[in-house]
């Protein structure tokens, strides 16, 4: 027991139980959080687990949104996820701080004197064995009691008033309650989040279960926008797939949900002021791949019920393709360009397509689409309106364009097309969003960043930058004075199955700023783009590869290696319980290691 305390108090020294790259052993985290928590505190000495059945949950209303954070704690004690990954085998060392949770382990009441012998239902080696063979040679799989069965925590007290960074919490667990103590009402929704992942099903008593008591935690992100971006003009995405999206996206402390909603390929927005817009544009031509405006007021408030921001996306003036459907006069005549000038990007040349933007109404129709959009964006303060890959040769293959670029700009050069681009982002795109009291974000519009002389200074300061391209890129914004969310490493489509490790492992600060520098990348954001996520390979991407981004914007101290080696052993089987638990959203298994997974 001595050496296992010593244990336990080194790993709060490191609460994500790293490794150094000459251990022989995996060490498992004594908790099964994700994204795991800045400071924990075990018990220096345990009560032993104890029974949550919560029977009176009491949200403070002065400080707290009562009604919300209520129902999250409802689902956080409520749903269950049943949980059995494969039998331990190796020596006792790698178990310590998972097994430090009670005093006394046994295998059967015999050594418990007066009390008895709990085996969690996920540790049970058969109906007739309580501990598997390899007990024998490591830690005993049950605790002992003092009792004949569990102590039960019956209350959970929420607060929302704890001071510090307003998406910061503290969870507390005593013998008689526990206690979440938010610094806002966001902060308080996440310690709701962890106190879910924290409460271990135990189908044989078929209760919940909190190993270690008292416990404590202490938790705030290192990144403001943890964002999410979902694709639905390559590939429609029913509203009720999204939902659980959404579920997801809380249980993994993502605050941002892109949604790049239009695009050339389909344009599946409800416009009440140009409802041909979907009605032709749309990938059915009917309602079936159509986002009603009250679809997407739907979407929003489930959203912000989970204190997730959702920011539409409009992009335009390239990408804009299937706004020709209903009007195709406002569309740059190039279309014998894009027949003539060979395989340009992503299928055959859809996304070269660029409207007309010298023409009044080709202004208009964006301008109001823009208002639109912006009326449904709910709380959130951001409206996205693309801006990036405009091809320049199809305005140049235009002799109205051509004549307007030459009396404005004085010649047929790129640049002089650059200047049309940015005039078009600064007098339609974004002063729609201002005028409709949000703060524009646009993909990063050009290859040179902000040593463009066509782009500086001419759009507004807190303008936020999506950077796509590299490092370098983000880099440049930020030392520029402006706020960037990198994107470039989180790009999911064409990643495989261990790409989960790759999102983990990505670089997000660029090497060489200042701490004001830093500060100014306000976050990153996985991409979901939907070229081939469709069907299938939705789950796989948007929930094995994709949440594991989450750890890495809340703030990590490891390097995932994968279940491939011991020394990836610990994570990976974190995440992995990570993935199980977001079935309880309805959510197909996505296991990234051998287990078993039920709701």
């Amino acid at each position: 027991f001595k050496m296992a305390t010593k244990m336990l108090l080194l790993l709060l020294l490191s609460p994500a139980c790293s490794l150094s790259s000459d251990t022989a052993y995996v060490k498992y985290p004594p908790l099964h959080i994700w994204p795991y928590p800045k400071q924990v505190t075990l018990p220096s000495s345990p009560l032993g687990p104890h029974a949550v059945s919560v029977e009176t949950i009491n949200v403070d209303q002065k400080s707290c949104s009562t009604s919300v954070l209520e129902a999250l704690a409802k689902e956080a004690v409520t749903l269950k996820t049943h949980f059995k990954a494969p039998t331990r085998t190796y020596a006792e060392p790698p178990y310590q701080a998972i097994d430090g949770y009670c005093t006394k382990h046994c295998s059967n009441n015999s050594v418990c004197g007066s009390g008895s012998c709990y085996i969690p239902s996920d540790r049970r080696w058969s109906s007739t064995s309580a501990c598997p063979p390899s007990s024998a040679y490591n830690t005993p799989c049950g605790c002992c009691l003092s009792g004949t069965q569990l102590p039960t925590i019956t209350t959970l007290n929420i607060k929302c008033a704890n001071g510090g960074d307003p998406e910061g919490y503290e969870l507390q667990v005593t013998d008689t309650a526990i206690n979440v103590l938010g610094s806002d009402n966001a902060g308080a929704a996440y310690g709701i989040s962890s106190l879910a992942q924290l409460l271990r099903y135990d189908k044989d008593i078929q209760s919940h279960v909190v190993d270690f008591v008292p416990l404590t935690l202490v938790d705030s992100p290192e990144l403001k926008w943890r964002g999410y971006m979902l694709d639905t003009s390559r590939h429609f995405v029913p509203v009720s797939d999204m939902m659980p999206m959404l579920s997801a996206m809380y249980a993994a402390k993502l605050n941002v949900f892109h949604w790049h909603i239009v695009d050339s390929p389909s344009f599946p927005f409800e416009s009440k002021l140009h409802p041909t817009l979907a009605q032709e544009g749309s990938w059915s031509g009917d309602n079936s791949t159509i986002y009603s405006q009250e679809d997407i007021a739907n979407v929003v408030a489930f959203a912000e019920s989970r204190f997730i921001k959702v920011v539409l996306e409009i992009d335009t003036p390239a990408h804009t393709l299937a706004f020709g459907k209903a009007y195709p006069d406002i569309l740059t005549d190039c279309w014998e360009w894009m027949a003539t000038s060979a395989y340009k990007v992503d299928v055959d040349s859809d996304d070269c397509m660029a409207l007309d933007p010298t023409q009044t109404k080709s202004r208009q129709i964006v301008t109001d689409v823009l208002s639109e959009a912006a009326g449904l964006a709910g709380s959130s303060p951001w409206l996205h309106l693309g801006g990036d890959e405009v091809k320049y040769p199809c305005w140049n293959s235009s002799s109205s364009i051509q004549a307007i670029v030459k009396q404005r700009y004085g010649d047929l050069s790129t640049s002089s097309f650059a200047r049309l681009q940015a005039e078009w982002t600064a007098n339609v795109s974004i002063a729609a969003a201002v005028k409709n009291g949000k703060v524009p974000v646009i993909w990063q519009p050009t290859t040179q960043g902000p040593g463009d002389p066509v782009w500086d200074g001419i759009l507004p300061k807190d303008t936020v930058y999506m950077i796509w391209l590299n490092s370098a890129s983000a880099k440049a914004y930020v030392q520029n004075g402006s706020n960037v969310v990198y994107t470039t490493p989180f790009y999911v489509a064409g990643m495989g199955s261990d790409g989960w490790t790759k999102v983990y492992n990505a670089q997000i600060i660029p090497s060489g700023l200042t701490p004001e520098e830093a500060n100014r990348v306000i976050g990153a954001e996985i991409c979901m783009w939907g070229e081939s996520l469709g069907g299938g390979t939705l789950n796989e991407r948007a929930f094995q590869i994709s949440l594991a981004a989450s750890e890495n914007f809340w703030g990590k101290n490891e390097t995932a290696i994968g279940p491939g080696s011991a020394a990836g052993l610990g994570i990976s089987d974190r995440y992995n319980r990570f993935l199980c638990h977001i079935s309880r959203f309805g959510i197909a298994e996505v296991a990234i290691m051998p287990s078993y997974c039920s709701t």
